[in-house]
């Protein structure tokens, strides 16, 4: 199940809504081009940004 905190979605959630792996998903978060938000020592991803994930046809 999928749950949105403050329209932000934890790794696991953007690399299930994705459809890849952790690994991969953290290989595609490395670049600066993917929006992050860091929020009580965990990382989020934007809508915008697993939006630009899908748009960059890397997933």
């Amino acid at each position: 199940m999928i749950t949105k905190t403050d329209n932000l979605y934890s790794f696991s959630q953007a690399a299930e809504i994705l459809g890849v792996t952790a690994q991969r998903l953290f290989e595609l978060s490395a670049s600066s081009y993917v929006e992050k938000v860091q929020q009580d020592n965990r990382i989020y991803f934007t809508r915008e940004s697993i939006r630009k994930l899908v748009l960059w046809g890397d997933v």
